[in-house]
């Protein structure tokens, strides 16, 4: 992978951070779900990354 795409990774990792974190200090429920989605929604990613790397 290059390093522009880890960069562009790491960056949207920390702003999506950002943002759930600020949710959940204005609304605690409201951001543990998007925690939450955010969470399940990376697995998913990661595993079907995995997927496409075994072809």
């Amino acid at each position: 992978m290059p390093n522009e795409n880890r960069t562009l990774i790491a960056l949207v990792v920390v702003l999506v951070f950002a943002m759930v974190s600020y949710i959940a200090f204005l609304n605690p429920a409201l951001g543990i779900a998007l925690g939450v989605g955010v969470a399940v929604a990376t697995l998913v990613w990661l595993l079907l990354q995995g997927q496409g790397q075994g072809r």
